[in-house]
């Protein structure tokens, strides 16, 4: 059978399939010129926008509990706010809109983004701790700057303020130059800047996590790549016992000084306060230049630890040290004595004792309890600087401690050596005369003095004072001392407390015995009484001493800076810390 076909039917045919497909393929051709050419920039940066985050996770610092199991500092939930800089179209834009919201300043902004150095697929952390209402705010307009970010974080939290903000501390930021140094660490993280925080780094630092997102156009988040589970630090248990802490701080008021105390045997700190001081709650979050300034610029410097960087005379708190020196030296003995009318001429110049009337005839039990000036002169005109200086110094004096939760101050005992080498001048006999009653150049700070106190208490050991309790005892260092010597010593000290004349009766009725210790700033005029001197010209107050007396644990020392005298000021606020102290421990307990 034969097929007819038309050829000119196929012809139209196919001219109409021709003309069909051309069609199509020009209309592609037209959609890709349009989205390649007319759309191009467009759809290239949404591309480029639907790209992977890496969103840092931040690790939990450890909390940090006192010896009871007090929270000292822990962690509260947060927003922070993130910036992609690099994803931002105008980052002038960008800053109009978080300056407008109040979020950050824009010159903040500005320096921040002008002193990135890191790649590009890091964010920058811009604001913390914003406010729910801030962070709505943020995502409604997500879309316009998808830039942005807000991710969940933690802030420091100090539950007990400004009371423990020296011993505690604070953190602060890593700078990018010492991103580097720290393992595992961002820009912008916070980090240990003083006291526990610092000590404890290595502890309390965790292991930050990340978490690879993709994001749409607009910022929003389309799924999870990947993600590292953060680490959170270590919690850490120190050796504080807050309601000590607490008596330091209703101890001193609102006056300026120090107060430390310490355990005699092992050297654990159970209090540090110094006064006045601050909230470290501030630098959870970055600080405004504003806030800043009126914290450093504070003519009372709270940022200021004066436990370990006040340096202030010691005045007759110096007193047992010398008479130990004495002793030792064989210079005298108990019963040597002298008869005090007030005054004494040495080297043409004339000292006098704190009572213008005079002590009468004083040994040196009775010395002590009556902080007899001229006494001490006398003894320091025997032993000179040559003797006394290597003495001091055996009791921890002129040196750190080695605490470290701040740059610790040395303190200064002058030697002729160091008169020569920094005054340019020769030492003169009299200064040592000074120096016998903590005058002159010699000065001290008021964990030295706790620590040698603990010293006459444990029987001639002088304890390497700490926070965090080592995984071992610590050494301690022996001062060989002759036992009848140390015997006298302390007896005199107890009177100081109990005996009729003793300068701290004020402390009568508790376990304690210790030195009272009014040291001056200012030399007075022949009349007119200190009180009647400008504020800042007044003397300063001590007490350092240790309960209970037979059964020694705690030392305390108590500073109150232009307080006045030893005994009616630093001796009642040592009462204080005392009853609060002589209840801590197991053996503690206050005498009849």
């Amino acid at each position: 059978m034969r097929i007819h076909t038309d050829p000119i039917l196929f012809r139209q045919r196919s001219r109409m399939v021709l003309v069909l497909v051309l069609g199509v393929i020009g209309l592609l051709h037209f959609k890709l010129f349009h989205l390649q050419i007319i759309q191009g920039q467009t759809w290239s940066r949404m591309a480029t926008n639907n790209r992977l985050r890496k969103i840092p996770v931040p690790a939990p610092r450890g909390r940090i509990f006192d010896r009871q199991g007090v929270v000292l500092a822990d962690n509260v939930p947060a927003w922070q706010l993130l910036v992609f800089p690099d994803e931002a179209e105008e980052l002038e834009h960008t800053i109009a809109f978080l300056t407008g919201q109040g979020i950050i300043e824009g010159g903040d902004l500005r320096q921040k983004f002008s002193e990135r150095r890191i790649g590009t697929m890091a964010p920058l952390v811009v604001a913390e701790n914003i406010s729910w209402e801030h962070v709505a705010r943020v995502r409604a307009h997500q879309s316009d700057f998808p830039e942005l970010s807000v991710v969940n974080g933690y802030r420091r939290s100090y539950p007990q303020s400004a009371g423990t903000a020296h011993v505690v501390g604070y953190l602060r930021r890593l700078t990018e130059g010492e991103v580097e140094r720290y393992d595992n660490s961002q820009p912008d993280q916070l980090i240990g800047a003083t006291g526990i925080e610092r000590l404890g780094e290595e502890f309390i630092r965790g292991k930050n996590g990340e978490r690879r997102v993709v994001v749409s156009a607009v910022g929003r988040q389309l799924g999870m790549v990947e993600e590292e589970q953060s680490i959170p630090g270590d919690d850490l248990a120190v050796t504080i016992d807050t309601r000590i802490q607490q008596a330091a701080v209703e101890a001193l008021g609102k006056n300026a000084g120090a107060v430390v105390v310490l355990d005699i045997h092992t050297g654990a700190v159970r209090a540090l306060y110094s006064s006045p001081s601050f909230d470290p709650n501030l630098f959870s979050s970055p600080l405004s230049p504003k806030e800043w300034s009126k914290i450093s610029d504070d003519p009372q410097h709270p940022l200021q630890n004066r436990c370990l960087q006040g340096t202030y005379p010691p005045g007759s708190t110096i007193k047992p040290f010398l008479a130990l020196a004495g002793l030792q030296e064989d210079l005298v003995n108990p019963q040597w004595s002298v008869y005090c009318r007030g005054s004494v001429t040495l080297y043409g110049h004339t000292f006098r004792c704190w009572r213008r009337g005079g002590h009468g005839r004083v040994d040196m039990k009775r010395a002590l309890e009556v902080s007899c000036d001229v006494y001490f002169y006398l003894l320091g005109q025997k032993l000179g600087i040559e003797r006394m200086a290597p003495w001091l110094e055996r009791f921890g004096f002129g040196r750190p401690t080695g605490l470290g939760p701040a740059h610790e101050a040395s303190g200064l005992i002058g030697t002729p050596e160091w008169s020569r080498r920094v005054r340019g001048t020769p030492w003169y006999a009299g200064e040592s005369v000074s120096v016998s009653i903590g005058q002159g150049p010699v000065l001290v700070t008021a964990i030295q003095m706790a620590r040698a106190f603990a010293l006459l208490a444990n029987g001639g050991y002088l304890v390497q004072p700490y926070l965090i309790p080592p995984a071992t005892p610590l050494e301690r260092e022996f001062v060989p001392l002759d036992p009848s010597s140390l015997e006298v010593v302390i007896a005199g000290l107890k009177r100081v407390v109990v005996g009729s004349e003793g300068t701290a009766r004020s402390l009568r009725g508790l376990s304690v015995a210790g030195k009272t210790g009014t040291a001056q700033v200012a030399r007075l005029p022949s009349e007119g009484s200190n009180t009647e001197r400008a504020h800042h010209l007044q003397h300063h107050a001590w007490f350092i001493g240790w309960g209970p007396v037979d059964d020694p644990e705690v030392a305390v020392a108590v500073l109150v800076e232009h307080g006045g005298g030893g005994g009616s000021v630093a001796a009642p606020a040592a009462a204080v810390v005392f009853r609060a102290a002589l209840r801590s421990g197991p053996n503690l307990g206050e005498g009849k």
